[in-house]
């Protein structure tokens, strides 16, 4: 028996309600104290509550199943708001007098069921039998098309259950999800009724899109367009809205949020604070061995881009031989360089010289981890060599990297180098996450590739 979405709330609904009850009357067992009429109203309380609070989440039914961390983060939210509102129901009621560790041990003992019971059967069993699919069909590109039914077969939690492909031009090849052209979208419908149509094609085809739309509505079929033009599918975009007004954001990254922005900098000022303490003893050992061996200043000081490419100025100890120059003269490090010292050597080697960038960091040039700044005429070289370069520059640049820690360091001269590394700078810019972060940090200190290229 497939179940619909809104019979699936109920059962959940029913359930968690079970749990609420059964733990309350666990708790009860330990802790055989408090007047009956009183317990009586904390019960009412808690179920009332609950049943108010849910409705709040139940359009997170389709997110559960695509991501479990999201699970997780949408069952801690539930307990807040529940926890929180009959917190407050409480404190204004009779049933503030009730014994307060039957209601704290209640709530936490049905959340920590609840979210036991939700791993393991709702979210790794239920939906994959159970879930009510609604009949497809997928209209215009073939490989777009394709692509977006085997998205939806793999995907089922969604709901949808495509039944084929109408595909607006012959395909040169033979494709088996094809079963039909766009002008038998009535004959297809006819012999096998289907609730939603997707359009993908091309948003140059304004006239056929309209028709298919008053096709599909003549038939009480809802139609959903998928944006399709040249290099949409390897561009990260989201719909959303300014106003009143419709957009398709272009390349939207992880840190465009807030939350992420506050977390990652709150980390950048914690982990940077800490090390320069640390490391003080350490820097002015470097300080001294720079002055010994080599003359000219401790540190070397040049400008680079930084976030939407406004210029700053970035800290290294010096490790080259000290000739004043035009920053847009400098060029770039080369193997068996003759202006490296041979302490600069080894600071270079183990990246010793950008620990003074702690200090860009906190200024809050620059983060911990992102790509890293490169000299102001390469920037001017890679960005009339690729129409993507500048987009690095989304973000704050960083110590260290997702392409140093993957090899992409030193030179920039060949094809594969420049774009090795700009590739991986975008795809980190595209999926970052904390613990990615971490990740990077921890492969900087003892990754295989962090020292490769390095001279």
């Amino acid at each position: 028996m497939r179940l619909r979405p809104r019979e699936i709330h109920l059962l959940i609904l029913s359930v968690d309600l079970f749990i609420l009850n059964a733990s309350f009357f666990l708790v009860r067992l330990f802790l055989d104290e408090g007047d009956p009429e009183c317990l009586k109203n904390l019960l009412i309380v808690l179920n009332v509550g609950y049943v108010i609070i849910s409705p709040i989440f139940v359009e997170n039914l389709r997110d559960l199943k695509s991501d479990y961390p999201k699970m997780a983060r949408s069952l801690i939210r539930r307990f807040v708001y529940y926890f929180a509102f009959t917190s407050l129901i409480l404190l204004v009621s009779d049933s503030s007098a009730c014994p307060k560790h039957q209601y704290i041990s209640t709530v936490s003992l049905f959340f920590l069921l609840k979210f036991c019971v939700s791993s393991w059967f709702f979210f790794r069993y239920f939906f994959n039998t159970h879930l009510y699919l609604k009949p497809t069909i997928i209209i215009g590109d073939n490989k777009l098309g394709t692509q977006l039914q085997d998205y939806f077969l793999t995907n089922k939690y969604l709901g949808i259950q495509p039944i084929g492909l109408l595909a607006d031009r012959p395909a040169k090849e033979t494709n088996p999800a094809v079963i039909g052209s766009v002008t038998d979208f009535q004959k297809i419908f006819d012999n096998r009724p289907f609730e939603d149509a997707f359009i993908v094609l091309p948003l140059t085809e304004v006239e056929k899109i309209k028709y298919l739309i008053a096709v599909a509505e003549r038939n009480g079929v809802r139609t959903h367009l998928v944006p399709n033009f040249p290099g949409s599918q390897e561009i990260h975009f989201k719909v959303g809205n300014l106003g009143d007004i419709p957009l398709l954001q272009m390349r939207t990254f992880p840190l465009d949020t807030y939350a992420n922005r506050f977390l990652k900098r709150a980390f950048d000022i914690g982990f940077a604070s800490v090390m320069m303490l640390l490391l003080v003893p350490f820097g002015l050992l470097i300080a001294l061995a720079i002055k010994l061996t080599s003359k000219g200043p401790i540190f070397f000081k040049t400008h680079r881009l930084g976030v939407t490419g406004a210029p700053f100025t970035i800290y290294k100890f010096r490790t080259m031989r000290h000739q004043p120059i035009d920053p847009l003269q400098l060029n770039s490090t080369v193997q068996g360089d003759e202006r490296i010292t041979w302490f600069g050597r080894i600071l270079r080697k183990y990246s010793i010289d950008e620990l003074p960038q702690l200090l860009n960091v906190l200024t809050n040039d620059m983060s911990i981890v992102g790509p890293r700044p490169h000299r102001l005429n390469l920037n001017k070289e890679l960005q009339q060599k690729m129409g993507t370069y500048m987009m690095r520059h989304t973000i704050k640049p960083g110590i260290t990297g997702w392409a140093q820690v993957n090899g992409w360091r030193g030179p920039t001269k060949t094809k594969l180098q420049y774009w090795g590394r700009t590739l991986h700078d975008l795809w980190y810019i595209e999926h970052w996450n904390f613990w990615l972060d971490l990740y990077i940090i921890l492969l900087t200190l003892v990754g295989k590739k962090t020292r490769k290229n390095a001279f």
